[in-house]
């Protein structure tokens, strides 16, 4: 039903956000990377119960090739998400399904 699918957007987004605030502090944005503020990143993560991070890969393989500005950004954001500090992260185990396969947009301008 639409209902559900609109609370499901909405966790995610609510999950998203958790998860963003837990990796800022592993995230080093590179320094005096160009346009840097309009640079967003998708990140796909696929985490264990514990929130461990199991799989961890870019959604533009293409622009990863192609772009090694914004390969810079998605690796060390990969990074963040990796870093032991901010692995595991900690999620409300009643909502696995939702996060245990999660894309995640990541954007310098939310850290600075």
């Amino acid at each position: 039903s639409t209902v559900s699918n609109l609370d499901r957007t909405r966790r995610e987004a609510q999950l998203g956000d958790l998860v963003r605030q837990q990796i800022k502090q592993c995230w080093n944005v590179p320094a005096g990377a160009k346009d840097i503020q309009n640079m967003v990143v998708e990140i796909r993560m696929q985490l264990g119960p514990d929130g461990a991070v199991q799989r961890v890969e870019p959604r533009d393989a293409g622009r990863m090739a192609s772009d090694p500005f914004y390969r810079t950004v998605a690796e060390s954001a990969m990074r963040a998400v990796l870093n032991p500090r901010c692995n595991p992260l900690k999620l409300p185990p009643d909502s696995y399904d939702i996060w245990r396969d999660m894309t995640l947009v990541f954007s310098p301008k939310d850290l600075v």
